[in-house]
């Protein structure tokens, strides 16, 4: 019951007070203490599909876009960025130092992202890609493939034929 009220106060915010960049379609479900960051103009966005599940403290960050298709799941903690700081020594302090983007990330429909994954930026998702828990994808990956490790790789091919999913 607060699971529900909670995603109620995120769809509500995001429609009405907060960010509109930030597009929760109705039948999106947002778990609680998420964190959604667009910097940037107005064609910058976060775009939610239906039935997409975001579990508890997700952060998703954009200076560019990030699109997360229909069915997409999102296990708890795991982390979504386009953006980077710059990093130059005699710039000052990091943090003082301007982001930028370094590319727009899809996810296809119907993947799953598993407990603290980290989808870096410029990546895109086949639709049924499903990553291992704990995995940092830093370039895209095709369809029907299961990714795992850091820098994640695939480790599972699913074969239609079979019906099955099949080791590399």
């Amino acid at each position: 019951m607060i699971g529900k009220l909670i995603n109620l106060y995120y769809k509500f915010n995001y429609r009405f007070l907060l960010d509109k960049r930030v597009v929760l379609n109705k039948g999106a479900f947002v778990h609680n203490f998420g964190t959604f960051i667009v910097n940037g103009n107005s064609n910058c966005s976060i775009k939610i599909d239906d039935a997409v599940y975001i579990g508890r403290y997700a952060n998703i960050h954009t200076g560019s876009k990030v699109t997360l298709s229909e069915g997409v799941v999102l296990s708890d903690y795991v982390y979504i960025s386009t953006l980077s700081h710059s990093f130059n020594p005699k710039a000052g302090f990091i943090m003082s130092q301007p982001s930028y983007d370094k590319g727009e990330i899809f996810i296809g429909n119907n993947c799953f992202i598993g407990f603290g994954a980290k989808i870096m930026p410029n990546v895109s998702l086949g639709e049924w890609c499903i990553v291992g828990s704990g995995s940092v994808v830093t370039k895209s990956f095709p369809s029907y493939v299961m990714i795992a490790g850091n820098p994640a790789k695939v480790i599972k091919k699913y074969n239609r034929e079979k019906n099955k999913w099949e080791s590399v």
